[in-house]
């Protein structure tokens, strides 16, 4: 006993000393960041902010959100990859990973698990509500009629509307200004004020300025859920059916790989609560936004098909990393 009594305080030591992730989670100590990696006020910051929110009330730890943008979202991706896999960090991920992670920007998707598939936000193509142009058909002559001097502006390559705008621009012999910008919030200022001509945005970032913009088409296969959206044709009904682009952004929460189970499975829970709130899923029906919540396996099996099927769509692009 004697000797057990001596070697309690070296032993309490050691545990205090052990790495977080063989320690119990959460520790109340800690804080858990959520790297979003936009800049904030843009699609996927709006889209996910009062999620966050929400997750305050069912995790046990304080939690703060770092919006890290740059290299279309993969300088907030490789910031999480850079991080402990303690479960402290957690990325919002999603098919601007994949696109980033195709494009050679980050290892992203390939040392990420996923949590929680989330919902997808669908794209639009819009131009300013009192330009000239009224139509997809308008804007595809307008390029064709003077290539190069249409901006068709994006969120940044590295993320999904960078992907749709060039794989728009391939499919008319190379006719715009494919003009990338950091972040919606900046692609939105400059449509705004006149220096690109038109834009791909997630749906959520036209109902900010609903007045500001003219949508012309949205990407999806079918037509927008909300009453002021609800008449913008798809592809198919504007004539373009055989143009083959991202339809939308989606977005999931994922961690690095080596983070311990305990963690996985206390964040997906909290996230999953935080997802079915009243709130949430109000915000999510006034947004437009369509569910697609999944955990952890299932999570990662549909981000695992959205990846075989983005590949393709990336590689026509010609963005994909050899």
């Amino acid at each position: 006993m004697k000797y057990l009594d001596a070697l309690a305080p070296a032993l309490l030591l050691a545990a205090a000393s052990l790495p977080a992730q063989a320690q119990e989670w959460p520790n109340e100590e800690l804080v858990l960041t959520v790297v979003v990696p936009y800049a904030a006020g843009g699609g996927t910051d709006s889209a996910v902010r009062p999620l966050i929110e929400e997750l305050r009330n069912h995790l046990a730890v304080r939690i703060q959100i770092s919006n890290i943008g740059g290299a279309g979202s993969a300088a907030g991706t490789n910031e999480v990859l850079n991080m402990p896999a303690d479960g402290y960090a957690v990325l919002v991920s999603g098919t601007h990973t994949i696109a980033a992670t195709m494009q050679g920007l980050t290892d992203g998707y390939r040392e990420l698990d996923q949590i929680v598939a989330l919902n997808w936000d669908p794209f639009i193509v819009a131009v300013l509500a009192d330009s000239k142009i009224e139509s997809m058909s308008d804007l595809i002559d307008a390029a064709q009629a003077a290539p190069g001097t249409i901006c068709l502006g994006n969120a940044g390559m590295g993320g999904a509307t960078g992907v749709a705008s060039i794989a728009i621009d391939l499919a008319f012999d190379g006719i715009f200004n494919v003009t990338p910008f950091d972040g919606g919030q900046n692609l939105r200022t400059d449509v705004l004020g006149g220096r690109c001509d038109a834009g791909i945005f997630s749906q959520s970032e036209i109902l900010t300025n609903p007045d500001d913009f003219r949508p012309l088409v949205i990407l999806t296969e079918d037509r927008s859920l909300l009453d002021g959206l609800s008449d913008v044709p798809n592809l198919v009904e504007a004539g373009f059916d055989a143009l083959d682009v991202p339809g939308g952004s989606f977005r999931s929460i994922a961690v690095r790989q080596g983070t311990p189970d305990a963690a996985r499975e206390a964040i997906a829970a909290a996230f999953a609560a935080a997802y079915d709130s009243a709130s949430y899923q109000s915000f999510m029906a006034e947004q437009g936004i369509i569910s697609t919540f999944a955990k952890l396996e299932d999570a990662q099996a549909y981000f695992d098909d959205l990846v075989t099927g983005y590949e393709p769509i990336v590689r026509a692009s010609g963005l994909y990393a050899q």
